[in-house]
């Protein structure tokens, strides 16, 4: 595929973007928690989940989205919720429970929630897929050409949620993808010890629509597989469901 360079630069800076405000939030998180680990003390309290490796599963959607397309995350949102451009000191306050934050810092980091763009996030495994589904319903009732996109982990491809959405999806064709993010381990246990098959694209097939496995995170790859499953999404023809 013959990628635009304006495309490839602002996939390149967006990485290092969120690179760059992934590692000032993990400096601030820590600042007061050391050395004896306290959860509860220092300028963010609670937990934190960051994306590190992560950056090119979120930048290679960025150059196809549309104003007005949906985007759900999981409890490692960061990452996705910058390439789609939610405001970057609104979502830091957030993380930092102040009142100028995108939920007045009632919600926190795995909690953030943007009108303008779209997105939503949860600390709730497998939470995201169903509200894109119900997303994707509501483009489809209103005649747009906007889309979802749903971004789960390997672990939540075992929850009863990632099975239903995907079923309704592709039996009404909606306009939504599903983004599998590998990242090997579901909180604690590794992906071979829980769950029957290597690649969770593989599933793909038993509803009927296009599973697609980005085996080595190369946003180049991403941005062509991300493209191809956007675009049928777009037309009518229904969901797709990515891995990488």
């Amino acid at each position: 595929m013959d990628i635009p360079k304006e495309h490839l630069v602002d996939m390149y800076s967006t990485m290092v973007r969120i690179r760059r405000f992934e590692e000032r939030i993990r400096e601030l998180y820590f600042a007061d928690k050391l050395p004896a680990f306290d959860i509860a003390a220092g300028l963010i309290p609670g937990e934190m989940h960051l994306a590190a490796g992560q950056e090119p599963v979120a930048v290679g959607m960025r150059p196809h989205l549309h104003a007005g397309d949906a985007i759900t995350a999981t409890h490692r949102p960061h990452h996705v919720a910058i390439a789609q451009g939610v405001d970057l000191n609104k979502m830091a306050a957030e993380i930092f429970g102040r009142e100028t934050g995108l939920g007045r810092g009632k919600g926190g980091h795995m909690h953030l929630f943007s009108v303008e763009p779209n997105f939503g996030c949860s600390g709730i495994i497998g939470e995201g897929m169903p509200v894109a589904v119900g997303a994707a319903m509501a483009f489809r009732a209103r005649g747009t050409d906007n889309i979802a996109l749903s971004y789960f982990g390997e672990g939540a491809a075992n929850q009863g949620a990632f099975h239903e959405s995907i079923n309704l999806a592709a039996l009404w064709k909606l306009p939504v993808v599903f983004i599998c993010e590998d990242n090997a381990y579901a909180i604690s246990v590794p992906k071979a010890s829980s769950t029957a098959i290597p690649d969770n694209s593989d599933r793909a097939s038993a509803y009927g629509i296009p599973g697609v496995l980005v085996s080595d995170n190369d946003p180049v790859a991403v941005y062509e597989v991300m493209g191809a499953a956007m675009d049928r999404a777009r037309r009518g023809d229904g969901p797709s469901l990515i891995e990488i």
